[in-house]
């Protein structure tokens, strides 16, 4: 039985022998067909790494080192150090990124477009001109950083400038080249911007300063450039400032009446200018009938054709009855027959029979009696008899 394993285990070495020398000789004859073979020949996409751009021209020994297949770096930077290939130069942007984040081309390193995602700061750092574009020569002159108006990494457009803390100079960069200008519509005008938009954030809201502006209100005050004439505005072809004195306000105007001389009622009718008072004397005659165009004062009526209702005024509304006047109930046209005066009044005595001495006083040369006047004078309207 011994003897029986001993020749077993010597037939099984052998048997295994023969297996690996078989084995053996299989990975010696694929290694030489596979050296054997040209770059042309051989698919490298079948280990995983597919050979573009550059990368399919370069020597296989440029990777391969002395040979060695296994290990091969698979990553850019793993070939791209500087030693086995090229690396990052010194002016590179500093970046813990792969390569392949950035450079999309296997042809050149050229062309590449970097990922800004997550970049909120130091932007100059690399757009300074060199490492990647910087301000053009047409940008604002300014020292604030880019990403204080730049907030998209995306683009360069669509820049917000911060305003802060500007109050002067505004043209330098409103000039309809590097920002919104005047447009064809603005007033007319050698002002700097901020004499009147005084505010950074709109254009809209702007209080121009009128100093010094006497004429032409018309060329602004129009109803499109600024505030004009409104409906209800007395028609008058005069230009603005013939009337408006102040700049700040189109209140407390001034109207200049020089050449009207009627139709004041168009205007003074207590809504467009002052009309009647409730004092006023009831007539239906035209304002200038009576008023001059300097003041309401002063008036003079005509009483042309007035006959009647004297007191309907005098007493009221203009001049009545004198303290020292005769007593009296009777109208004032029974006695004052002229509408222009007062005096060369004649009074009707037709009707009194007594109480004259209520008026009339007797003279020096009158003989001394306490008769009433009516005993001896029979007739009103003459001591005489």
């Amino acid at each position: 039985p011994d003897q029986s394993r001993s020749i077993g285990a010597v037939n099984l070495a052998v048997v295994l022998s023969v297996i690996g020398a078989i084995i053996f000789g299989v990975v010696v004859m694929a290694s030489i067909a596979i050296a054997q073979q040209s770059p042309a020949q051989f698919d490298h996409a079948r280990t995983g790494f597919l050979l573009s751009g550059a990368h399919a021209t370069v020597e296989c020994t440029a990777c391969h080192v002395a040979g060695r297949f296994r290990g091969t770096p698979r990553s850019c930077e793993g070939c791209h150090n500087g030693t086995t290939a090229a690396g990052k130069p010194q002016n590179h942007i500093r970046s813990s990124s792969t390569c392949e984040s950035c450079h999309k081309s296997t042809v050149s390193f050229s062309g590449a477009t970097f990922n800004h995602t997550g970049v909120r700061s130091n932007c100059a750092s690399c757009h300074n001109g060199t490492t990647a574009t910087g301000k053009p020569q047409s940008h604002i002159s300014t020292s604030a950083a880019c990403e204080t108006c730049h907030k998209s990494t995306a683009s360069f457009s669509g820049a917000r400038f911060d305003h802060a803390g500007l109050t002067s100079n505004c043209a330098s960069c409103h000039n309809g080249a590097t920002a919104t200008g005047k447009p064809q519509t603005h007033i007319s005008t050698t002002a700097a911007c901020e004499t009147c938009h005084k505010s950074t954030v709109s254009f809209s809201g702007a209080r121009f300063d009128h100093a010094g502006v006497t004429s032409s209100c018309a060329s602004c005050h129009n109803g499109t450039k600024a505030t004009g004439k409104p409906q209800t505005h007395i028609a008058t072809t005069a230009a603005c400032e013939s009337c408006h004195k102040g700049t700040a306000s189109f209140s407390g105007a001034t109207f200049s009446h020089a050449g009207l001389t009627s139709n004041c009622a168009s205007c003074h009718n207590g809504k467009t200018a002052t009309g009647k008072p409730s004092t006023h004397i009831t007539t239906s005659a035209s304002c200038e009938t009576c008023h001059n165009t300097t003041a309401f004062a002063g008036a003079r009526v005509s009483h042309e054709g007035i006959t009647t209702g004297c007191a309907t005024c005098h007493g009221k509304t203009a001049t009545g009855k004198p303290s020292t006047h005769i007593l009296t109930s009777a109208p004032c046209e029974t006695c004052h027959k002229s509408t222009k005066t007062f005096a060369g009044a004649t009074m009707n005595h037709a009707g009194i029979t007594s109480g004259c001495a209520s008026c009339h006083t007797k003279p020096r040369s009158h003989p001394s009696t306490s008769a009433p006047c009516e005993n001896c004078h029979k007739r009103a309207g003459s001591w005489s008899r």
